[in-house]
């Protein structure tokens, strides 16, 4: 690839690449300013080659629509990007295109493109959006990549929402020096709206319209030597499907534990047949048909977990999806206990987004595209009828079975363990003339609840043989320890769970915080003192005063409250022992020097696959 020049709209430079630009540029990277006008900007870099210029020009005129057809992207709104109107209407209450006469044939001259491209043959477009992003290790993911590629597949990506060009610009360079022939494309924008959804909607604008399925990459996802044959075997093997979602894992050494609760999902909640014949998107390692992106009218920023939005939207029009308990890539965990909190916070948040408008925005879904028929359709199609309907609640719970894989529903408990307690310790300080004793009866309420809980999550641990682990650790099952290791792990996202989903009922908005990667130098008490402070700690408070009230020595001793009480204390305790091991401070401080020795690591590309 070659990065030509920068242009600019207002203080923003976005690198453009293969000039001249051909159809799958067509309205993606068309600006308020310079482009579209007579003279380019002051501040442009073009205005020493205006041949370059003119030459971009003309090929966005011809191969795109007519002048007066074109749809621009600029900055509006304080320098942000508002993207792609012929893919995204954000005045969409769902964050969906109503895609009107003009946007559709824009859309349909990106379709008419896969006319060039053989059916049987399989093109890839890897997708990479990054956020202020350390340059070191996207750049190894995209040697990775260019490990595994087949000659006519792209690498597009698109660094926004970040103006450290100390970050941004050693990736530009790096792209600038690969030769043309890897097709890599590399583009950068100060301010993208919409979250990580307008960055990929931009992506899909500026895309080869040749390729004909999409492969999203988080940056820190290297790909394994066999990712590319085992996604064309994938795409063959499910031809007409409109999304295949391969598993996600990690590469740290020293954080097993850590791995064991996250491979859970794909482990367990995906890996069941019902679930894994109709997966959502996980977002790393989705491969997505482009045709069938397009015509839902591009990626939804209705919600912070815009993979599963999508993969609800997909299913509402009638599209098919597959898990493939294949593991092709490795990612990197979160650096800090913090920042996995609110990793695992965001996706709560976002999947309870999806499921407060679950039944508002999508229809019931089928594996064809019509709505549920009429009670009044005649007895010949009553069977039809039946099957098309057990599909559809077949569907839903699949979709509430991923969705609520992070959530619990004790909130409603700790929330009336917090007020009985209140209300016990008011009467103890006023001496109310109450019978205490009949507000013990709201804490046995409390404690099934909560036993409740424990047990469903540890009998789905304990089944947990963790086939797709095996897949990288020699054919062994994980023994008993390891899987109860691994419900302590997840008893620390207990609270979480429980209580971060409920903003949503109440319409409140959160923002799309990306997880940084950078690895900072810490010393042993900083390292202890932010796990303290990142722990949650709701739960351990609100049952060691339980103990304490219901004890021998309280009046409103409870045998049964006080053991309950004290098992909830020793196994929050217990969970935040396993947590710390596995972010205390050595595995901090050697993770850097051990990760590059961990046998998933992908070999680097040879020499002669990456010319510079």
């Amino acid at each position: 690839m070659t990065v030509h020049k920068g242009v600019h709209t207002g203080i923003s430079s976005i690198f453009l690449s293969s000039i001249p630009v051909m159809r799958n540029r067509l309205n993606a990277y068309l600006f308020s300013d310079g482009i579209l006008s007579d003279q380019t900007p002051n501040d442009s870099t073009l205005s020493d080659d205006k041949s370059d210029f003119n030459a971009l020009r003309g090929n966005l005129s011809k191969y795109a629509v007519p002048k007066t057809g074109l749809y621009k992207v600029g900055l509006y709104k304080n320098r942000t990007l508002k993207g792609n109107r012929a893919l995204k209407d954000y005045s969409d209450i769902d964050g969906y295109a109503g895609i009107k006469d003009h946007a559709r044939e824009a859309i349909n001259i990106h379709m008419d493109c896969r006319d060039h491209t053989s059916k049987n043959s399989v093109r890839l477009s890897f997708q990479l959006m990054t956020c202020a992003e350390p340059a070191e290790m996207v750049i190894e993911t995209i040697k990775s990549l260019l490990a595994i590629k087949a000659g006519d597949d792209e690498i597009l990506i698109v660094d926004n929402n970040n103006t450290q060009t100390t970050l941004y610009k050693p990736l530009a360079q790096f792209c600038a020096s690969l030769d043309a022939r890897h097709n890599v494309h590399f583009y950068h924008i100060d301010s993208v709206a919409g979250f990580k959804a307008g960055a990929l909607n931009l992506a899909l604008g500026l895309m080869d319209p040749n390729c004909s399925h999409i492969v999203v990459v988080d940056s820190d996802y290297q790909a394994l030597p066999k990712a590319r044959t085992s996604i064309a075997n994938a795409i063959e093997r499910y031809p007409t499907h409109a999304l295949l979602q391969f598993p996600q894992f990690y590469r740290d050494a020293g954080r097993v534990d850590i791995h064991s609760e996250l491979n859970h999902y794909f482990n367990h909640h995906l890996y069941r047949p019902f679930n894994r014949k109709r997966a959502l998107s996980t977002g790393t390692y989705a491969v997505i048909r482009r045709r069938a992106l397009l015509d839902l009218g591009g990626w939804s920023s209705a919600s912070i977990t815009e993979d599963a939005q999508m993969g609800v939207l997909m299913h509402s029009r009638g599209l098919r999806s597959q898990f493939i308990p294949e593991v092709i890539a490795t990612g990197l965990l979160p650096t800090t206990l913090h920042d996995l909190m609110s990793q695992r916070q965001r996706w709560i948040y976002g999947n309870m987004q999806v499921l407060n408008t679950y039944f508002s925005t999508a229809t019931f879904f089928s594996t064809g595209s019509s709505n549920l028929p009429s009670t009044s359709l005649p007895a010949t199609n009553l069977s039809a009828t039946k099957k098309k309907l057990s599909e559809r609640l077949a569907y839903t719970r699949a979709h509430l079975s991923q969705l609520s894989a992070w959530v619990n529903f004790t909130g409603i408990f700790i929330v009336l363990q917090l007020v009985t307690l209140l209300m016990i310790i008011a009467a103890l300080l006023f001496t109310a003339s109450l019978n205490l004793h009949d507000f013990l009866a709201l804490l046995y309420i409390v404690y099934a609840s909560y036993a409740i809980f424990l047990v469903r999550r540890l009998w789905a641990y304990m089944k947990d043989g963790a086939p797709l682990n095996q897949q990288t650790n020699n054919g062994a099952a994980p023994s008993v320890a390891r899987r109860l290791r691994a419900w302590a792990v997840h008893l620390n996202f207990w609270e979480l769970g429980a209580l971060s989903w409920w903003p949503v009922l109440w319409g409140q908005e959160k923002p799309f915080i990306c997880t940084p990667k950078q690895q900072c130098v810490r010393t042993r008490k900083s390292v202890y003192v932010a796990n303290l402070i990142a722990l949650p700690k709701l739960l351990l408070t609100l049952n060691v005063i339980t103990a304490i009230i219901v004890s021998p020595f309280s009046p409103l001793y409870s045998p049964l409250l006080f053991g309950c009480a004290m098992v909830v204390c020793l196994l929050k305790l217990w969970a935040a022992k396993v947590m710390v091991a596995n972010y205390g401070y050595e595995k901090i401080s050697i993770e850097n020097k051990v990760v590059a020795d961990n046998h998933l690591v992908v070999k680097k590309p040879s020499q002669s696959r990456v010319t510079t």
